[in-house]
């Protein structure tokens, strides 16, 4: 039961909500052993032929008002309860969500997709149960159970209730072991779940490339093995769940055959009346109800302290990079000053990036180009503040970037990444992403700026046709210049583009790039870019190469200088040289 204790904080807050649950519950209980009582009296009166017409209407009208009263009290304890289980729902969904958009990527590594979504769909929905159903079968089978045996010893007497009630010991020693393998299986069928949430995840996001290398058996084989892990670990829960109630009827039935045995004898040796037996059956009725609550209870509980155990795990994680002044609100502005003392990832055994250091004047546009694997986004990653090393010194206007909120910080820039992502909303939603208030007029400039209206247009419902995950439906190109879009109508100070013209056409780039550059207040640019060609127009250029900074200068300094930037950028003006002839 230690989930009751462990979800304490949750009971604490709705205390009046439970109060009244349980007052309910208990009301409902008391109220259902007037009828048995009254129908124990109606048979005796019967069998002394002392009963009377306006005692029947008196019996029968009172039983009706019990009834009427259970209802109300039934219906007012299934709104408090359930509306408290739903009430647990929103606040540990919203604790999780809250919790995973403070992770950094070293975590998304880490934790598959399919397994933060099992943890919040099927988890929480095994915690919602566990304040519903739980807290009910709780109760019922304390507060009924322990009712319906009162009142069985004050009206039948002790020796009928005690020969009834001597199979529950040996059930409830039965429930304590299904209870403990409850668990363990009830765990693994959760983490066999997941598996098969993070399977069904990767095949439909990666449907494309399944598809194009023909491996959509292999898929099918794989998912296969997946599921059939997954329904082997629910069976074996199954079996344990089939043995809870087949137990408690098993010990019902003994119940009632001893006890109706021994109430025979009891009126045939005149201690006992037939009407006080009718209504000892009846309430041995009305305990069937609290014995299945019981076992149920062990079932229930088990499940949600599984559920629970993984949450906490998940919630336990730390984030890497911690939000060091969340009230500290300062607007960062000005020069850029990085310098680095060398940056290894906390996966990785080689350094990122090496000692160096490099200051970026405000408004200015600089290009960061090398080769693959130079460092080039660990330096966006650095300047976001996405990882945290102590060898890192970012000051922005002179102001060290990790004394602020991270609110604050990253609010000033605008990142378009490599690889785009785009929501299942509609063109002007997603444009709008950052800005939810901007009107359609500011979503058309951006878009304009983009170069993507002219192809926004050309769909049949324009600005508001509806993307597919992921963007689906629309090409590389297209993707690339929608997200450029979104970053223009956040309107950042600091517009940082990895690689974001990648899927673009030179013409077309080259157009983009002189828009962001002319437009009103363009504030500061920095463009990772494999193009050299378009960094003639930067007033700085860096040049990584292995994690170091190995050329810096304008462009005119760096061709004078006669470098790898030099030799690539005069290798790409050849090719674009050429390019052109052929196409004319």
């Amino acid at each position: 039961m230690s989930i009751f204790r462990n979800l304490g904080w949750f009971f604490r807050r709705h205390w009046i909500r439970y109060c009244f649950c349980v007052l309910f519950l208990i009301l409902v209980s008391l109220i259902e052993l007037l009828p048995p009582w009254l129908v124990g009296r109606l048979v005796d009166d019967i069998q002394a032929n002392n009963l009377l017409s306006v005692d029947i209407y008196a019996t029968v009208g009172f039983i009706a008002l019990c009834g009427v009263a259970i209802y109300i009290l039934r219906n007012g304890w299934r709104l408090l309860l359930f509306g408290g289980s739903i009430e647990l729902g929103r606040i540990m969904r919203a604790r999780l969500f809250h919790h995973l958009t403070r992770m950094s990527p070293e975590f998304y590594q880490r934790h598959q997709t399919g397994d933060l979504m099992a943890h919040a769909t099927n988890d929480i929905r095994a915690l919602e149960m566990t304040v519903a159903e739980g807290v009910l079968t709780l109760v019922d089978s304390i507060v009924a159970g322990t009712a319906v045996i009162a009142a069985m010893i004050w009206i039948c007497g002790w020796e009928i209730t005690a020969v009834a009630l001597v199979p529950f010991p040996v059930m409830a020693w039965l429930m304590s072991r299904y209870a403990n393998l409850l668990h363990k299986r009830f765990r693994a069928a959760q983490e066999a779940f997941s598996e098969l949430n993070n399977r069904v995840q990767e095949a439909v996001s990666g449907v494309r490339a399944v598809r194009a290398h023909h491996l959509t058996d292999a898929q099918k084989r794989k998912f296969a093995k997946e599921s059939d892990k997954n329904v082997n670990a629910n069976m074996q829960v199954a079996r344990v769940d089939a043995l809870f109630d087949p137990t408690i009827s098993l010990c019902v039935g003994l119940a009632t055959m001893s006890s109706l045995g021994f109430g025979a004898w009891r009126i045939s040796e005149r201690l006992m009346t037939v009407g006080e037996l009718t209504t000892f059956t009846i309430y041995l009725g009305l305990l069937i109800w609290p014995m299945f609550a019981f076992g149920w209870l062990f079932n229930i509980v088990e499940r949600g302290n599984a559920s629970l155990k993984r949450l906490d795990k998940l919630l336990a994680i730390e984030p890497d990079v911690k939000d060091s002044a969340p009230e500290n609100n300062t607007v960062l502005d000005g020069n850029i000053a990085f310098s680095s003392r060398g940056f290894t990832y906390p996966t990785a055994r080689n350094r990122a990036l090496e000692e160096f250091s490099f200051v970026i004047e405000k408004g200015s546009f600089v290009g960061l180009c090398g080769r693959t694997g130079s460092g080039k986004t660990s330096l966006f990653r650095l300047l976001l503040r996405q990882y945290d090393r102590e060898s890192i010194d970012v000051r922005i206007g002179g102001v060290n970037h990790d004394t602020v909120s991270l609110d604050a910080l990253r609010n000033r820039f605008a990142l378009v990444s490599q690889e785009p992502f785009l929501f299942s909303a509609s063109i002007a939603e997603n444009i709008a992403f950052g800005r939810p208030e901007a009107s359609r007029e500011d979503v058309e400039h951006v878009a304009k700026l983009a170069c993507i209206h002219d192809d926004i247009l050309g769909f049949s419902e324009g600005y508001e046709t509806l993307l597919g995950e992921k963007g689906v439906n629309l090409s590389g190109g297209q993707k690339q210049r929608l997200t450029i879009a979104r970053a223009l109508l956040l309107d950042a100070d600091y517009l940082l583009l990895d690689d974001a013209f990648c899927s673009l056409d030179m013409q077309t780039e080259a157009r983009i790039l002189d828009n962001l550059l002319n437009r009103e207040n363009p504030g500061t640019v920095i463009l990772i870019t494999h193009r050299l060609t378009n960094l003639y127009k930067a007033d700085q250029v860096i040049v990584m190469d292995g994690g170091c900074l190995s050329e810096i200068g304008s462009h005119d300094k760096l061709m004078a200088e006669r470098g790898w930037y030099a030799r690539i950028f005069e290798r790409q003006a050849m090719e674009t040289t050429e390019a052109i002839k052929l196409s004319a």
